[in-house]
């Protein structure tokens, strides 16, 4: 397929899909027929140690433990070990795809990675068998990252201008993939930030999901709705995301996607989870208790309803309703 028509399916099938605001139990948009149930109940849990800042970064023993126990709690597991081994083998190849569209103020913290990266190792799988990536190497430089291709320690850099040739279509979006995504891993860990978003209300796990794609700019109209469901919802991304570990160290409230100091706070936390919905929706409730802590309207009220959230369900990716989501905090 040459460039001109992959840039005309594109552009067609950037379409506007229409809606009204709905709430986290409301009915998925009208452009997307249901077509499954989401699972009956999702669990999702919540590690808070606000001892974790140490100075200016973050203390590794404190993680280590805070992310171990989310996982043996999530796992039903009595040792972190057994907890990381239920997710992964020796074998496994593993992409670590973080955020980092924010700069150091606003971007996944390399120190929750590197505490990602020692449970993987303690697995047995091997650091050149591990990738840590997200679209550009210079973002990852902002945000703290090392670039390494090739040498000693885990890989880390972006897919750049690197996207498969062929188109993938999926739903109301097509693109190319990052072969970070298709190639490369035989799992997939999603390591999210939680933050406002202007278009989409928040941006956590599935709308990190968009820095799998070469073109995410041209699905942002009717609050992403229902694209977000539809990265959610490819195959590929349903088969190899094993896990989703939520950096939410800081958080941001307000004014979204770029980082803005003023509405930044020290949730010092992590949310684990295997359904990215329920952990969506848990983190879309702790940016609207912040909101009204600062005496700002529901993102509902603003023009910014999370309105994917149920569209997904409605697809089987998760479950977004509160009553079926249990959250441990821990």
């Amino acid at each position: 397929m040459n460039r001109s028509r992959r840039q005309f399916l594109r552009d067609a099938l950037a379409l506007t899909a229409g809606g009204v605001a709905l709430s986290c139990s409301a009915e998925p948009s009208s452009s997307t027929a249901p077509t499954s149930k989401p699972p009956a109940r999702a669990l999702v849990v919540r590690g808070r140690r606000p001892q974790v800042r140490a100075g200016e970064g973050f203390d590794a023993a404190v993680l280590d433990e805070m992310l171990g126990t989310c996982l043996t709690r999530l796992t039903n597991r009595t040792e972190t070990g057994n907890a990381w081994k239920s997710f992964f083998s020796p074998k496994d190849r593993v992409a670590i795809k973080v955020n980092t569209l924010g700069g150091r103020g606003l971007s996944t913290n390399p120190a929750v990675v590197e505490a990602i990266v020692r449970g993987l190792i303690g697995v047995g799988i091997a650091e050149s068998d591990i990738l840590v990536w997200d679209r550009f190497n210079r973002e990852l430089i902002r945000a703290g990252f090392k670039i390494n291709q090739g040498g000693k320690g885990y890989r880390c850099y972006g897919t750049e201008r690197g996207y498969e040739d062929r188109i993938t279509v999926h739903g109301k979006v097509g693109g190319s993939l990052s072969p970070f995504l298709t190639e490369f891993p035989t799992a997939l860990i999603n390591v999210p930030l939680i933050k406002d978003h202007n278009l989409a209300g928040v941006a956590i796990s599935m709308k990190n999901l968009y820095g799998t794609i070469d073109n995410p700019n041209r699905y942002h109209e009717n609050n992403c709705d229902p694209y977000l469901a539809d990265m959610a919802d490819l195959p590929v991304v349903r088969e190899k995301m094993r896990l989703i570990i939520c950096d939410a160290l800081y958080g941001q409230y307000e004014a979204g996607p770029a980082f803005v100091p003023r509405y930044r706070w020290p949730a010092d936390s992590l949310l684990v989870a295997t359904d990215p919905v329920a952990l969506d929706t848990v983190g879309w409730q702790m940016i609207e208790a912040k909101r009204r802590e600062a005496g700002l309207k529901p993102l509902a009220e603003v023009g910014r309803p999370p309105r994917w959230l149920a569209t997904a369900a409605s697809r089987g990716v998760g479950q977004n309703d509160p009553a079926k989501i249990e959250v441990i905090d821990l």
